[in-house]
């Protein structure tokens, strides 16, 4: 997860080391090594709870869920059963005028509408909601290679 706080910043939150150093390296080079940036190897649902007691807010959250995933205590991740909460649980760390909530998925059988309404459901502010497809254009060809689907809402 990656949020933007209402303090200028972003925070980057994943459970992997080995994502957030990537992330490290991604922020050098695009050269914004100077820009206020933390990096938290964490369980992202166990970090918003803290987020939430500690009343920290959010302008904007940037979601990429793995579709299955193990804890260090053996914690089960699976997107269909759990991202209905983590995303409800999201909705408390919005600030009182969020920018978006974008959520991208790579997992099999489940559509970008699915992302949408649970967008639509959760979060109880005025705005717009997209939804569709991510792909990649195939080269000398029309045609996509469909990875996966997005839900956005954000502010009108």
């Amino acid at each position: 997860m990656l949020a933007v706080m209402q303090e200028p910043g972003v925070c980057h939150v994943d459970s992997s080391k080995g994502m957030c150093a990537w992330a490290k390296e991604n922020v050098q080079a695009s050269g914004l090594s100077e820009r206020p940036i933390r990096f938290i190897v964490d369980d992202v649902f166990k970090f918003v709870q803290r987020e939430i007691r500690r009343g920290n807010k959010y302008d904007a959250i940037i979601m990429d869920p793995p579709s299955y995933g193990r804890g260090a205590n053996g914690e089960v991740w699976k997107f269909e059963e759990q991202i209905s909460d983590l995303v409800k649980q999201c909705t408390y760390v919005l600030s009182n005028r969020p920018l978006f909530f974008l959520i991208n998925s790579y997992t099999t059988g489940i559509s970008s509408t699915v992302l949408a309404n649970l967008l639509r459901l959760e979060i109880n502010k005025k705005g717009k909601i997209e939804c569709g497809e991510i792909g990649l254009g195939m080269k000398n060809s029309s045609l996509i290679l469909p990875c996966g689907i997005y839900g956005r809402w954000e502010e009108e």
